[in-house]
């Protein structure tokens, strides 16, 4: 087994980590902070988990999320038409951030994983995977399918005393989304990824 440093990004200390790493967490020994996590067989889960979150995302956004039922008639709702609903009201701001962190960011995040975990787990090498890791570590914080999800069961809750509610394929489609991004998020550390590219470079040019 051989040896490694890593630079702690919060206080630049320098510490020697065995390599290949053993399965966990690595902290910096002087201020703590987590200097990366060591999770195996890391890339097959990611990649069959943004399969997996591709799929229920096409289907939490085809169909309704909520059917609404008052006195006979019928409403439903979904991702598309909450947006919709904002922009008709003149709230063109808010629109575009529902628009931008529950629509667009999630789904560049989830098609940006599968390509880029499927590049990895067929063992290739590609040309765009590191701007690819840096776009995720970037757009990953402004993914708010769950603060959505939290503003859904609060609807659920107040519109439940005014009407029938039914819930949709969009809405379990979500329900089930909602933790398989947060355990994705939870086991994504991009330096074994690193790794990896470093050392399919040094084969490459032997």
């Amino acid at each position: 087994m051989g040896k490694r440093y890593i630079c702690c990004h919060k206080c630049d200390e320098i510490s020697e980590i065995p390599y290949p790493p053993r399965k966990g967490r690595y902290k910096c020994p002087n201020c703590g902070h987590t200097l990366f996590r060591n999770y195996p067989g890391m890339i097959e889960k990611l990649y069959a988990m943004s399969i997996a979150s591709f799929i229920l995302f096409i289907l939490a956004n085809y169909y309704p999320i909520l059917t609404f039922s008052v006195i006979g008639k019928e409403s439903s709702a979904n991702f598309a038409t909450s947006i919709e609903y904002l922009y008709l009201d003149g709230d063109y701001i808010m629109a575009i951030a529902v628009f931008m962190t529950t629509i667009l960011i999630p789904f560049v995040y989830i098609t940006l994983s599968m390509v880029l975990f499927g590049v990895l787990y067929h063992g290739k090498r590609a040309l765009f995977m590191i701007p690819l890791i840096k776009i995720l570590e970037e757009i990953r914080p402004w993914g708010m399918l769950d603060v959505f999800m939290v503003g859904t069961l609060v609807s659920i809750v107040k519109l439940v005393k005014m009407g029938d509610i039914h819930t949709g394929i969009s809405f379990w489609a979500f329900v089930i989304l909602i933790p398989i991004l947060a355990y994705s998020y939870m086991i994504f550390d991009p330096h074994p990824v690193w790794d990896m590219i470093e050392e399919s470079d040094g084969k490459k040019r032997r």
